[in-house]
């Protein structure tokens, strides 16, 4: 299999502050080392109000992995990040015609 076909990409909003975290524990624990985090802003509707007053940061958590991996490094980050615990998150998962393959390198620990 080429692994620049039938990849699937992983898409998470998490709350400010923990896509890196997430990141570290992919790597530890399942060893995909693919990922991109990036801090946005934005605002939505609850019961059918907008209010553009009040803005929050989250940060972007994308993964991609290949197809056969894909429901478990998907269900990995819903645990890990506490999706289903309530305002903790939102995802998304879609096909790929293509990627290009890219990794993390081994850096040295912060400290």
């Amino acid at each position: 299999m080429d692994p620049s076909k039938n990849s699937k990409l992983i898409t998470s909003f998490l709350p400010n502050g923990t896509g890196v975290p997430i990141i570290k524990l992919l790597k530890q624990e399942t060893g995909i080392c693919t990922g991109n985090v990036s801090n946005s802003r934005g605002t939505g509707s609850s019961a059918g109000a907008s209010d553009f007053d009040n803005w929050v940061e989250v940060d972007v958590l994308d993964v991609v992995v290949n197809a056969d991996r894909a429901d478990e490094i998907f269900n990995f980050i819903y645990e890990k990040a506490g999706i289903g615990e309530g305002n903790h998150g939102f995802m998304i998962q879609q096909s790929l015609v293509q990627s290009t393959k890219f990794s993390l390198p081994d850096l040295p620990e912060e400290g």
